[in-house]
């Protein structure tokens, strides 16, 4: 029966599933809950590994130390942090991306929502003791929404936009129409496509070509009060330019999920640029995902893509590591 080894930290709700859904598909095996002496042994005898990869749970003679492995599957949905230079090509890696959809969707409403509608800042005035019934906000029903990637999370978004009467431009890498958008358009398009957008979704993976996407020229062809969303990867957006932009652009707005740098703790600012310091921007700590049920979701997402693999059906999600190597480092 083939081995899948779990080396993310197993809590309650996780174990459940997992105790749920193996079923007798494969034996798992929990690293945790092995003493030091049975590890190797456990790592020797793995087929499949599930992991987050983030830290000690993907180790550097993941090569020698595996040598039965033919699959890696993470809990999460971005896959830029893995170590692929460690992972022998012959391993089938795959993402989580489908497990999060809606977690992120409603987050990137809400940030939309907020930047649209300025509601941090008409909290500051209420505080202060400004009561200002005539302060504007941007409408949703009938602008442009230009979604960067149409992936699972994308398409979600582009649903809940439809929902407010957006007209909702979908990018992505073929250029081809995915519904629920109303047109389509690949990031060669974007020189046409920003000086339309009333707002801008991020949602690609942070690869090689996206890295550094969003800078000083790209926001310089959006307009002036648009709003831009990121709740993809922090890296896509040029640090040093969106600040500036921001900073030029009092009537732009930005709406953040997703940073540059992360504290090691609860404590801390996850950027070199002052930030908090702009009334134009609306900030979350890459909390997205943090509902109740998700954790359970993307386990059952991910156990369930390990058992079609095992199944000798085509994985979900796979990961075509030729496009992150050159991004992968630390988090």
């Amino acid at each position: 029966m083939p081995r899948v080894l779990f080396t993310c930290a197993m809590d309650e709700e996780r174990r459940t599933v997992l105790k749920e859904g193996a079923s007798g598909s494969f034996e798992s095996v929990v690293l945790d809950d092995l003493p030091e002496a049975a590890r190797d042994a456990a790592w020797s005898q793995a087929d499949v590994l599930v992991t987050t990869g983030f830290g000690r749970e993907v180790p550097a003679d993941l090569a020698t130390r595996a040598p039965r492995l033919r699959m890696l599957q993470t809990l999460v949905a971005g896959v830029d942090h893995l170590p692929y230079r460690v992972i022998p090509h012959s391993v089938v890696v795959c993402g989580n991306a489908g497990a999060y959809n809606t977690s992120v969707a409603e987050h990137t409403m809400a940030l939309l929502l907020a930047a649209a509608k300025d509601l941090p800042q008409r909290t500051r005035e209420i505080a202060s003791g400004v009561f200002d019934q005539a302060a504007p906000s941007k409408a949703l029903a009938d602008a442009t929404v230009v979604i960067l990637g149409m992936g699972g999370i994308g398409v979600t978004v582009a649903g809940m936009c439809k929902a407010f009467r957006m007209h909702v431009v979908g990018v992505g890498r073929s250029g081809k129409l995915v519904p629920p958008a109303d047109e389509a358009g690949s990031l060669s398009d974007l020189p046409t496509l920003l000086p339309r957008a009333d707002y801008v979704v991020v949602a690609l993976p942070l690869t090689a070509r996206t890295k550094g996407l969003v800078d000083r020229r790209f926001l310089a062809a959006m307009k002036e009060d648009a709003v831009l969303v990121n709740i993809a990867r922090g890296k896509i957006v040029v640090e040093d330019d969106l600040f500036e932009h921001l900073k030029r652009h009092p009537r732009f707005r930005a709406g953040i999920d997703v940073w540059w740098v992360y504290p090691s703790g609860t404590k801390g600012r996850p950027s070199h640029r002052p930030f908090h310091e702009l009334p134009n921007v609306v900030m979350t700590p890459h909390n997205a995902n943090a509902i109740p049920g998700q954790r359970r979701w993307a386990m059952e997402a991910a156990l369930d893509n390990v058992r079609r693999f095992l199944r000798g059906e085509t994985p979900l999600h796979r990961v075509d590591v030729t496009e992150y190597d050159s991004v992968a480092e630390p988090r």
